[in-house]
């Protein structure tokens, strides 16, 4: 089969999952894409095109012609935002063509995607979660502000760690932040400047106010088939950085899995999936983000003996799935260069 990478690019991304794709002997070529010129993952790949920006009349035109051109019949997102949502609001265009999107189905993908209405979701269910607050206004900020001993905010709309920041009251730099001694000080606000900013120049509505968990971090991987989990992989993020686990090992925390397994049936999930969450004080798995894509540790499944991204393309060529048991498995990450 020939694949496309859409948003190749991604340093944390893209050139792990196209080493995992080299190693997969029913990929003949992969394609790579990416609004980024400059980037590693285009060396990497057996054919690269700068694509327009997704949100450019051009972009689908531009893909269906590219996936003609270049005979693909399967593309693979590593970006929610810029590659997967819009493919898969025009998938019946690609079907067509014969081209496969995997991933969930579009309603579920938007719903998954926006952490707001995701949490909204999650507490109707009756599933644990942290405490949040969709803020409207001014007063809904300092009333959750109140309540909460430690709060962080995020864009109920992004990836990674942009726009995440802590909340502290009277917050001032001191010499440590400055010289680095302070853990996630780049982060830390103080909460008023942060309030008057958004009442002056943003909308309330656009942010998540959500209680600061401070135990275990998890992110786990599932391979799923319309709400049900077939493989359900979690992983201790020791030590992440900026959104990207630097350091990740497997944890076959039942606890962990059969709350994911909750998770992706409510949403009816599909394909590969990320899920990240933390232990509450009591040791309760509390979900407060899916990346419902390909994301960026995934390879750690491949060093787990369970190669999440060919079990994936494994199904979609029709073959019968065959699941070894995860073994454990221990991520240290590192960059490289690409010497052009």
């Amino acid at each position: 089969m020939n694949v496309l990478l859409a948003v190749c690019g991604s340093i944390a991304i893209g050139p792990n999952i196209i080493s995992m794709l080299r190693d997969i002997d029913k990929v003949n070529k992969i394609v790579g894409i990416d609004i980024n010129n400059d980037n590693p993952g285009r060396f990497l790949v057996d054919k690269f095109y700068q694509a327009p920006k997704t949100r450019d009349e051009k972009f689908i035109p531009f893909m269906l012609d590219l996936c003609i051109k270049e005979k693909v019949d399967i593309i693979l997102c590593t970006s929610t935002q810029n590659s997967l949502i819009p493919l898969k609001k025009n998938e019946r265009l690609f079907n067509k063509i014969n081209v496969k999107i995997p991933g969930t189905n579009i309603n579920d993908l938007l719903l998954a995607n926006d952490k707001g209405l995701m949490l909204d979701k999650v507490n109707e269910s009756g599933i644990d979660c942290p405490n949040f607050i969709l803020p409207d206004n001014v007063k809904h900020f300092d009333s959750f502000l109140n309540k909460n001993k430690s709060v962080i905010v995020k864009p109920r709309v992004s990836s990674g760690s942009r726009g995440f920041r802590i909340l502290k009251d009277n917050y001032k730099l001191t010499y440590n932040d400055l010289v680095g001694k302070t853990d996630d000080s780049s982060k830390i606000v103080d909460s008023k400047t942060y309030r008057d900013i958004i009442d002056k120049d943003g909308s309330f509505s656009d942010i998540l106010m959500m209680e600061y968990l401070d135990g275990q971090d998890y992110s786990v991987y599932t391979l799923a088939e319309k709400g049900k989990s077939l493989v359900t992989i979690p992983f201790k993020r020791l030590k992440p950085k900026d959104g990207v686990s630097l350091v990740s090992e497997v944890d076959m925390n039942k606890c962990v899995i059969e709350y994911v397994e909750k998770i992706v049936k409510l949403f009816n999930l599909d394909w590969v999936n990320n899920i990240q969450l933390k232990l509450s004080p009591q040791n309760k798995p509390m979900i407060y983000e899916i990346n419902p894509r390909l994301a960026g540790s995934v390879i750690l499944t491949k060093g787990a003996g369970c190669d999440l991204v060919k079990y994936g393309l494994d199904i979609l060529s029709g073959e019968k799935l065959k699941v070894t048991n995860p073994k454990n498995c221990k991520m240290i990450r590192y960059f490289t260069e690409v010497l052009v």
